[in-house]
């Protein structure tokens, strides 16, 4: 898991500051393209101090936008792993 918030981080800290959208694609353009982009939605409201987040309605506007973004159950629960790995993180690094 630790991999995808390597490129996670490395593609934001190259497009900061840049007024370019960035562009996420895998072969069909759902399934891990989804997956990438709900977990990015989510980890910027959170970074914008967004108290209350709904994963399930972000997926929902996602799917909106695009039939079959997050394609299976696996991809689901590997984006609500993600975003809990990183909630996690967060908390270890505030001051005890």
């Amino acid at each position: 898991m630790s991999s995808v918030f390597l490129f996670y981080r490395k593609v934001n800290k190259s497009f900061r500051g840049r007024s370019c959208p960035i562009i996420v694609h895998c072969s069909d353009g759902a399934g891990r393209t989804g997956t990438y982009i709900l977990i990015d939605m989510v980890l910027n409201r959170m970074a914008k101090g967004v108290k209350e987040i709904d994963i399930a309605a972000s997926l929902e506007h996602v799917r909106d936008q695009r039939l079959g973004m997050v394609r299976t159950k696996d991809q689901f629960e590997f984006a609500l792993t993600a975003v809990a790995e990183e909630v996690n993180a967060i908390l270890k690094a505030l001051p005890q």
